[in-house]
């Protein structure tokens, strides 16, 4: 009897697992559409589904915006997965590119997941932006704090420019190069990392 309470759990995790998401795939098409700032109900209006359901599977409107930054975080860990760098300045480009194409793509679902994950991520999770620095920081093999706090330090960085930027986004390749260069310009030597 137990084999079949299991495969009976195992097939609901597997449906609640594809509705979840679907239902993030619908939420990035809605706060692509309609703007960053939607309230819940709205999301689950445009969405054609009800706040229940929303709130069934990500808790709040915190938890549905932590589960954006990890689909946010996942795009731009494969795309750096990806792409094969030839040094680590190449690296710190690529990140640079794959993060700037994810903003200039949709402008809304990059501040959804900005604004939002920052102000309610749980403590142990940090945010969007520390798991970017903390990926930033093993790409480039820097380690200690002094090299964590040049990551940390280089995301704010990236971020406040990014945001700058998307007033008037055009030529991303452009803007992501010259920030990768205004950063590895930055990068103390002592921090050990090789061109």
């Amino acid at each position: 009897m137990k084999s079949l309470t299991d495969g009976r759990s195992t097939r609901w995790q597997q449906h609640r697992d594809l509705r979840r998401h679907e239902l993030l795939r619908a939420v990035r098409h809605v706060v692509d559409e309609h703007g960053d700032e939607l309230s819940m109900e709205q999301i689950s209006e445009h969405s054609g589904t009800t706040k229940s359901v929303l709130y069934r599977y990500f808790t709040d409107r915190a938890g549905l915006q932590a589960a954006m930054g990890e689909w946010a975080m996942n795009v731009i860990s494969k795309s750096l997965d990806d792409a094969t760098a030839t040094s680590a300045q190449d690296a710190l480009t690529k990140m640079i590119r794959a993060f700037v194409a994810l903003a200039a793509e949709s402008p809304n679902i990059y501040r959804f997941c900005d604004t939002a994950v920052n102000r309610f991520a749980p403590t142990e999770t940090g945010g969007f932006f520390n798991s970017i620095a903390s990926l930033l920081a093993d790409r480039l093999v820097l380690e200690g704090t002094q090299g964590q706090l040049w990551a940390a330090g280089a995301i704010g960085f990236v971020r406040a420019a990014t945001e700058n930027w998307l007033a008037d986004p055009s030529r991303p390749d452009e803007f992501a190069t010259a920030i990768s260069q205004w950063l590895w310009a930055s990068l103390p030597a002592k921090l050990g990392v090789d061109e």
